[in-house]
């Protein structure tokens, strides 16, 4: 999804437009108290006809200009034409310029050196204060400026005197650094509200393209899983029925059929084994594509940690006594239950502990848990080959493998860690690892007792 230069100049201008009408009703509402304040300083010194029609011509451009603003917010919703509402933009601007432009004319006439001053300060004053307002809009503060400047220019000029041309010349300069100045910042403004645009398209670009991709994964995971749990399916079957219906029928002192019986036993092991990795990966990948599609569905129950640490220790009981590893146990007596969904913590667990013990040739796995102020801590730690202090911040990083590079274990795929990392974090803690290679690592993560 892209948009050419057209579609997101209109979008611009549309989005500018909106701006300004926003932004136009403060400055509506202290161009009239100031008109009003002016006529009110200015009454018995000037003619008093001529004060109060300016005063309405003032009062009904603002009302002229606050209606504009109002029609073009209830405007029919993805209208993008709007050159006809600039033109009313910049009419209503033209107008209230103009408007003040006259007034420089009707309270400079015969009046006394300080309302002169006065004036002079009040205008310009207007005229920088409306600057941000005005310069949203392309060339809407030039058609408010300069009706309001040259007749300002004028009656300082006309008169000859040195405070006129001191005026004046103060009014030029004054002039020529807010055009600039507008100028700046209505670039800005457009070259803002442009990467705005873009960002957003990229931002949706990026998210169906992530959507896709984890939709690719799980299609593929679920393609993949069935085929493969056939196989090592069907392998142990194989072997199974190897060891209990035909190796009994060989005879023993046909070592050429020994040999094939074992090689094809042999080869079976191959099978199942990485028959199971393979599913476990697969299953790695599922997980994780579920979780970035938010499809994983949570069951947040009460869950007594202590129980569902000594679940875990029990299964990876095995696997540390096949390696001749140690597994010891502190759970800390009376910890309170947590809300969370029990078998994504299992999961967690099992993850963490069978890394524990992958990647442990001497020594063991110690789980342990206990209370830290409003958190439970979890800890799985081993005396494996432990892992560097560069890479402790990047083992939960997505398809990256720390371990296995150290190891001749067949390599993962990276996901374990991340997919317990996705887990914690919606349980509302935190994991990290606090290892050195060469003496072990320990894998901790919180869980928050009240969540």
């Amino acid at each position: 999804m892209f948009l050419n230069d057209a579609v997101l100049d209109d979008k611009v201008a549309v989005d500018q437009m909106d701006l300004y009408c926003r932004d136009l009703v403060p400055t509506l509402f202290s161009s009239s108290l100031v008109s009003i304040g002016l006529t009110y300083f200015f009454w018995g010194r000037e003619y008093p006809p001529a004060l109060v029609a300016w005063l309405v011509y003032q009062l009904s451009v603002s009302l002229l200009r606050f209606s504009t603003s109002k029609a073009f917010a209830a405007r029919p919703a993805g209208e993008t034409d709007i050159s006809m509402w600039l033109v009313r933009l910049q009419a209503g601007a033209f107008l209230a310029g103009a408007g003040w432009g006259v007034g420089n004319v009707v309270l400079y006439q015969d009046i006394a050196l300080e309302y002169k001053i006065l004036v002079a300060c009040t205008l310009p004053a207007l005229c920088g204060v409306t600057a941000s307002t005005m310069s949203i809009l392309p060339r809407t503060f030039p058609v408010f400026l300069f009706p309001i400047m040259l007749p300002f220019l004028l009656v300082n000029v006309l008169p000859g005197t040195t405070l006129g041309y001191g005026l004046t010349l103060f009014g030029v300069l004054f002039t020529i650094v807010l055009l600039i100045t507008s100028r700046r910042n209505h670039a800005n403004m457009t070259k803002s509200l442009r990467l705005s645009h873009q960002n957003l398209i990229l931002r949706e670009c990026a998210d169906a393209a992530s959507h896709a991709k984890s939709e690719f994964l799980s299609s593929v995971s679920h393609e993949l899983r069935t085929p493969m749990t056939s196989v090592y399916g069907f392998a142990k079957v194989i072997k199974k029925k190897l060891e209990k219906h035909i190796v009994p029928l060989i005879d023993v002192s046909d070592y050429k059929a020994i040999r094939e019986i074992q090689q094809i036993r042999s080869n079976l092991d191959v099978i199942v084994t990485e028959g199971e990795r393979l599913t476990s990966l697969i299953n790695n990948v599922l997980d994780l594509a579920k979780l970035e599609a938010g499809r994983v569905e949570w069951h947040f129950d009460d869950v007594d940690v202590s129980g569902v640490v000594e679940h875990v220790a029990a299964t990876i009981m095995p696997l540390t006594e096949a390696r001749q590893l140690f597994l010891k146990l502190g759970v800390e007596k009376g910890l309170p239950c947590v809300r969370g969904d029990h078998d994504r913590l299992v999961q967690v667990l099992i993850n963490l502990g069978s890394n524990a013990a992958k990647f442990t040739e001497r020594g063991g796995v110690t789980f342990s848990a206990h209370r830290e102020g409003e958190d439970i801590v979890v800890s799985i730690a081993d005396t494996g080959i432990g892992i560097a202090a560069e890479n402790c911040a990047k083992v939960f990083d997505k398809f990256h493998q720390i371990g296995d590079t150290l190891t001749d274990k067949p390599p993962g795929t990276g996901l374990g860690l991340s997919i317990c990392k996705e887990i914690i974090d919606r349980h509302g803690g935190r994991i990290w690892v606090e290892s050195e290679l060469g003496k072990g690592s320990e894998f901790k993560f919180t869980l928050p007792v009240e969540y």
